[in-house]
């Protein structure tokens, strides 16, 4: 009958539990239908071979959104990446395919495109000759670019001077004597079904020489000056040249330029000259000036003077740049930062203390430490684990490896134990701290085995009295009359809480009283103790040590006072006792692992709403729009999107001790998390501003942590 009761009860909790999930999974669903994604982007622009290509994907839906190729191909050297076609193209012609996206909502939507794909026009990059001098070698490269495949060049029109020939693009030799004057002539370029033209003059001079002055493409921002014996001749900037005529034959020539530029405004970026002072002579062509970028590296430690860094200054583009941080730098006894990541000025985290990247731009390098506090936790008995540094922010645990020790001496001897009152324990970490693990004594075994161990050490040493006595010779009994009446004998002592001693056995009759002398006196010893005494002197020196372990140096009390009632510690960390169920007990017939099954439960306890750090999850430039202020302030930025996490903090209890056991529950606690909800937001940012997750917003004043993807899961596996 009770077996029935219980299964009955058991049927209708589980009943109640279906019917509210029941309602919650009709609350959750959506008040209506969502409806299919639908792709906005119908047309693609043209692209042209070898040039960067990028064409951006859009729809409609409910996002996030998938993008695939389901029909042709993409022309050679594109890709789908996300919701862009981007790429080099590679090969001029006409491609069609189709796209599919797919939405969050398992919607689709198809789009068929066509994508052409034009041969770049062939465009002359040298578009005037320097002098040539009659008698001096002369030699000029003819460049263009576009097209595809290789570049041929032919002759096409005109005549060139006198012992000057063109072959593959170069025109070289040395202009024969009475050639002196202008020439000119056409030379075509062909690259596959593109051609171009360009039509050169050459002059040819007798008795003076010229030089071309170029500046390389490396000079990518302001203008450098040119110099002839000191004299200003002109301003170039990057790619330009400058033609210095007659120049006499007969004289050295320096021409120079300025060492450094400095890029219109910025003060992280200048421009420094491989050679900025070159003499020549007559036979010398062309001279050019090579410019590079240096940019300015500030090296810094955040929290900012926690450390102090070397490193700052002017770096070349392309060398590498090479610093180390401290691992560990100390605040105090009890505080100290440590390493955790050099951010760039790309804003990458680098984890190694040694710094080791190219520089390719100028910005800051942050050395960034956290702050860590001494979680000291002393215990005066067992085991500890956790404690020691403890990241500031982060939840510091410990436990006691085992919650209960035996106690010193005899009284550990009798299953005396010390119990820890806070077997484990957490807190967030705001500052250095000392935890102190304290122990409650537990009397409750002792109090049972000490007496139980006297009675039994006192039931031998009366068998062992017993067995003595017997074997020693009995003196025979003499006729004895009692002259009087004689009471009955005392009954033997009877003690509270203890069993009665046994009453030792009753001779058959009663010897008459024996005299023992003993004579004391020079020469002569002590009687031996018997057997008996000495057992009775042991055992007296057993009670003594018992009663002075127990009271501590203190009273102990009376056999008559009043037993002080012991009182049970109860775990913090442990789940309340259960209710025992009545007729529980002898008339339980449930096999052992049944009712383990049958009570093991896991419960949970919401502590709090966490958030995660701000991370950038997308970078990506800004487009300045014709006309558009706005993005014209902000070219040269970037737009980054900022993710984070919500998250509920559970303590999960499990308890997986038998049906009807007494006292608390024992079992396992842990700190589990699950998704609330991913916020995101997007900035832009200009060209110097440093990226920064957003100022203001909801989630800011949570407790932010850095949480182990173990200690996730899904808010369906969280018990019920």
């Amino acid at each position: 009958m009770i077996s029935g009761k219980v299964s009955k009860a058991n049927i209708a909790v589980k009943l109640t539990a279906i019917m509210l999930l029941l309602c919650l999974s009709i609350a959750a669903l959506p008040g209506q239908a969502t409806a299919a994604p639908t792709i906005t982007t119908t047309t693609l622009p043209n692209g042209q071979v070898n040039s960067s290509y990028t064409a951006m994907l859009s729809a409609t839906g409910t996002a996030p959104f998938t993008w695939t190729l389901t029909g042709g191909a993409l022309p050679p050297g594109l890709y789908l990446s996300g919701n862009m076609i981007t790429g080099t193209p590679t090969t001029a012609g006409t491609y069609s395919f189709t796209l599919e996206v797919t939405d969050s909502t398992t919607g689709s939507a198809t789009q068929p495109y066509t994508l052409t794909i034009t041969a770049p026009a062939i465009t002359f990059s040298t578009t005037s000759l320097p002098t040539a001098t009659v008698g001096q070698p002369y030699s000029v490269n003819i460049a263009a670019t576009g097209g595809t495949g290789t570049i041929t060049y032919s002759l096409s029109g005109g005549t060139l001077p006198s012992g000057l020939m063109f072959n593959a693009g170069i025109i070289s030799g040395t202009p024969s004597q009475g050639t002196a004057g202008y020439y000119s002539f056409t030379i075509t370029a062909t690259a596959g079904a593109s051609t171009a033209q360009q039509t050169f003059s050459l002059l040819v001079e007798k008795g003076y020489y010229d030089v071309f002055v170029m500046i390389s493409s490396g000079l990518a921002e302001g203008q450098t000056r040119v110099y002839v014996d000191n004299s200003l001749k002109g301003t170039l900037r990057g790619g330009e040249s400058l033609k210095l005529t007659r120049l006499d034959p007969d004289v050295i020539t320096n021409i120079s330029v300025d060492p450094t530029v400095t890029s219109p405004g910025r003060t992280d970026v200048r421009y420094k000259a491989e050679t900025s002072s070159v003499s020549v002579r007559q036979g010398v062509s062309q001279v050019q000036f090579t410019y590079y970028p240096e940019y300015y590296i500030d090296v810094k430690s955040d929290p900012a003077g926690i450390a102090s860094l070397s490193g700052s200054g002017w770096y070349r583009e392309g060398i590498p740049l090479t610093i180390t941080a401290s691992e560990e730098i100390e605040k105090d006894a009890d505080s100290q930062y440590r390493f955790a990541y050099w951010l760039t000025p790309s804003n990458d985290k680098i984890k190694s203390t040694s710094l080791n990247v190219t520089v390719t731009q100028s910005g800051k390098y942050l050395a960034t430490y956290d702050l860590y506090y001494r979680i000291n936790i002393i215990s005066e008995y067992g085991d500890i684990k956790g404690g020691g540094w403890q990241k500031a922010g982060s939840t510091a645990s410990w436990n006691v490896v085992s919650n209960e020790v035996a106690m010193p001496g005899i009284l550990g001897f009798f299953g005396g134990k010390y119990r820890a009152q806070l077997p484990s324990g957490s807190k967030v970490v705001e500052g250095p701290e000392t935890i102190t693990v304290k122990w409650d004594p537990d009397y409750t075994i002792p109090a049972i085995t000490i007496p139980l161990t006297i009675l039994v050490i006192a039931g031998i040493v009366w068998g062992i009295y017993s067995l003595v006595k017997r074997r020693e010779p009995q003196p025979q009994p003499f006729p004895y009359q009692p002259t009087s009446y004689m009471p009955p004998p005392p009954p033997p002592p009877v003690y509270p809480n203890y069993p009665p001693f046994a009453p030792p056995p009753q001779p058959a009759a009663v010897p008459p009283p024996q005299t023992t002398v003993v004579m004391i006196g020079d020469g002569l010893k002590k009687s031996p103790p018997s057997t008996r005494e000495q057992l009775m002197e042991k055992f007296g020196e057993l009670l003594e040590k018992y009663e002075e372990e127990l009271s501590g140096g203190h009273e102990l009390p009376s056999a008559t006072s009043e037993v002080p009632e012991i009182e049970t510690v109860v775990d913090k960390k442990s789940l309340p006792a259960p209710d025992i169920v009545e007729g529980a007990g002898t008339e339980a017939t449930a096999s052992p692992a049944q009712q383990v099954e049958e009570c093991g439960n896991t419960t949970k306890k919401l502590l709090r709403t966490v958030v995660s750090h701000w991370r950038n999850t997308n970078i990506k430039p800004i487009e300045v729009i014709p006309g558009d202020k706005k993005t014209a302030a902000l070219a040269g930025g970037r737009t980054v999107t900022w993710v984070r996490e919500k998250y509920n903090e559970w303590e999960l209890h499990t308890c997986k001790l038998p049906v009807g056991h007494k006292g608390i529950h024992k079992g396992s606690t842990e700190i589990v998390y699950s998704l609330i909800d991913t916020v995101s937001e997007e900035i832009s940012y200009g060209p110097k501003q440093p990226l920064k997750p957003p100022a203001s917003h909801y989630t800011d004043g949570m407790p932010e942590l850095d949480i182990p993807a173990s200690q996730i899961i899904p808010p369906d596996q969280l018990p019920a």
